[in-house]
C-alpha cells in the first residue's frame, strides 16, 4: 500500500507541475510523500489498534457489545482500505496509460480560439474569427539515471493558412548531479521568467497571451527566444533555501528579411543549421529562491550578448546586450510575475554608436478557486535608430494593457478569456502613432 500511494503521489504530481524545474518538482513530490507517508502511518495505528487483542469474556455467553463495536469498526476500516488501494491503483494505472511513441511516453498540448480587434491600418495585429492554433508534441526520452532529452514539434498554422512543422526544441544533457546538468541543441534560451517556464504549450500559462515583446521569434518577439549551442544548469543549496543557475552558448541569431511582411520585414532566425560566418551567444541566469516565510518568492538577474546581423543591402552588424532583474511569487492563490530588459546595443558595422532601450511587463493574477481573473500590464521603449530593432518587423515601442479570466474546467483543460488594448509608437513613416483593441477567447489542452 505504501507504494501505491508514492507512485500515484508521484504521478499526479508530473503531471500537474510538468512546467516546472526538476528540482522544484522534486521538493513538491518530498511534501506529497512526506504527507503521504503521515496518512498511512495514521491509517497503520488506527488499525492496530483497532485490530489489538480482545479482552476475553469472563463468562461464557455471546459476544460483547464491545467486542462486536470493535469488530465492525475493523471491517469498516479494511474496507476502507481496500477501496482507497483500488483508488490509487487505478490512478496509477492511468496516469502511466498514456499514449507511447516507440516505448516513449508521448505528451502534448493543443489549443483553438477566436478573436477580433478593432483597429485603424496602421498596424498588423492578431487574426480575426475562428482559428486553429498550436499542436504541440514533446516527447522526453531517457538512457539510463543521467542520459536525458527533450524533443518538441510544434505544428502551427501561419498567417496565410497554411499548416507548418517547426522542430521547436532539440535537447541532449548528461545529469552530473543536481548541481549540473549540460545540455546541447537548440532549447529555450533561458532568461528571465517566462521564457524558462513556459513553453509553446498554452495550457501550463495563466494568460491567453504571452507578453508581445517576449513573444516566440517566427511570432513578432524581439528577442532570440530559442539558443543553439551548450547550456549548464543545476541548483545549489544555500541554507535551507536554493540558488538556481543558469549559464549558456550557442550560435548568435540573424535578422532575416521576409518579403511577405510589412517593412522593413525582419524576423529572427536562431540559426540551427549554422552560419557561414560563426557569431556566439553567451548569456547567464542567477536565482535565488528563499525558503520559510518567503516560500513561493524568487529573485533573479539575466544578462544576453550576441553579435547579430541582418539581410539588408547595408548587412548591418549589431552587438546587443540585454540585461535586467525579475521577480516572481506564486501560492494556492497568487500568480506575480515581473521581468525588466535594459538594451545596450552598439553598431558594428556603422558610425551609429551606442543605442539605450528598454521593455518590461508586469502581471498579477489570483485564483478565486472558480477562476483566475489576471491583468498585465508591459511596455516598451526601443530606439528606432539601432538597426537591431529598425530592422526587425516588431522592433516598434508599444505601451499594452490587457485583463483576462482563466478557468480550469479539469486539471488538463482550460478556458481562457482576454481583451487587450496597446499602442503603437512612430508605425507611420513619418513617426505617428497607432491603437486598437483585441477581444480572444482561447480554449486549451494537455495530455
Amino acid at each position: 500500500m505504501p507504494l501505491a500511494i508514492l507512485g500515484a503521489a508521484l504521478a499526479m504530481s508530473s503531471q500537474a507541475h510538468a512546467q516546472k524545474s526538476p528540482t522544484e518538482r522534486i521538493d513538491e513530490l518530498e511534501k506529497k510523500l512526506e504527507q503521504s507517508l503521515k496518512q498511512i502511518e495514521q491509517l497503520s495505528s488506527e488499525v492496530a489498534r483497532l485490530r489489538g487483542p480482545v479482552p476475553a469474556s469472563t463468562a461464557p455467553g455471546p459476544v460483547s457489545t464491545a467486542n462486536s463495536d470493535v469488530n465492525a469498526r475493523v471491517a469498516q476500516q479494511d474496507a476502507k482500505i481496500q477501496e482507497l488501494e483500488r483508488q490509487v491503483e487505478q490512478i496509477s494505472e492511468s496516469s502511466t496509460r498514456g499514449l507511447k511513441l516507440g516505448g516513449v511516453p508521448l505528451h502534448g498540448f493543443a489549443d483553438i480560439g477566436a478573436g477580433t480587434s478593432r483597429q485603424s491600418n496602421l498596424y498588423q495585429t492578431g487574426p480575426k474569427g475562428f482559428t486553429v492554433g498550436n499542436f504541440s508534441l514533446y516527447l522526453t526520452p531517457e538512457f539510463g539515471d543521467r542520459v536525458k532529452s527533450l524533443v518538441e514539434l510544434v505544428f502551427e498554422v501561419d498567417r496565410n493558412g497554411e499548416v507548418g512543422a517547426d522542430l521547436e526544441r532539440l535537447q541532449m544533457g548528461y545529469a552530473f548531479s543536481d548541481a549540473l546538468t549540460l545540455w546541447g541543441g537548440r532549447f529555450h534560451t533561458p532568461y528571465g521568467i517566462w521564457n524558462t517556464a513556459f513553453h509553446h504549450g498554452q495550457q501550463i500559462q495563466t494568460s491567453l497571451s504571452r507578453p508581445r515583446f517576449l513573444e516566440f521569434e517566427d511570432r513578432g518577439g524581439i528577442l532570440p527566444a530559442h539558443t543553439v549551442g551548450l547550456w549548464a544548469t543545476g541548483t545549489l543549496p544555500v541554507g535551507g533555501s536554493r540558488f538556481n543557475y543558469d549559464v549558456y552558448t550557442g550560435n548568435a541569431p540573424r535578422i532575416g528579411i521576409d518579403a511577405s511582411l510589412p517593412a522593413p520585414g525582419g524576423v529572427l532566425d536562431p540559426k540551427a543549421s549554422g552560419a557561414a560566418h560563426h557569431a556566439s551567444t553567451l548569456g547567464f541566469r542567477a536565482e535565488f529562491a528563499p525558503r520559510g516565510a518567503l516560500d513561493g518568492l524568487k529573485v533573479g538577474l539575466h544578462g544576453l550578448r550576441a553579435n547579430v546581423s541582418d539581410d539588408s543591402a547595408g548587412l548591418n552588424r549589431t552587438r546587443l546586450l540585454t540585461y535586467g532583474p525579475y521577480a516572481s511569487y506564486t501560492n494556492d492563490q497568487w500568480e506575480i510575475l515581473s521581468e525588466l530588459y535594459k538594451f545596450r546595443n552598439r553598431d558594428l558595422s556603422g558610425a551609429t554608436g551606442t543605442h539605450q532601450s528598454n521593455a518590461w511587463y508586469v502581471q498579477a493574477g489570483y485564483n478565486t478557486g472558480r477562476g483566475t481573473p489576471y491583468i498585465r500590464a508591459e511596455r516598451t521603449s526601443l530606439d528606432q535608430t539601432d538597426n537591431y530593432f529598425a530592422f526587425q518587423n516588431s522592433g516598434r515601442s508599444y505601451h499594452a494593457t490587457s485583463l483576462g479570466l482563466r478557468f480550469d474546467l479539469t486539471a488538463s483543460t482550460a478556458l481562457k478569456f482576454e481583451a487587450g488594448r496597446t499602442l503603437m509608437r512612430n508605425v507611420k513613416a513619418g513617426g505617428g502613432d497607432d491603437s486598437f483593441t483585441e477581444f480572444r477567447t482561447q480554449f486549451s489542452i494537455r495530455f
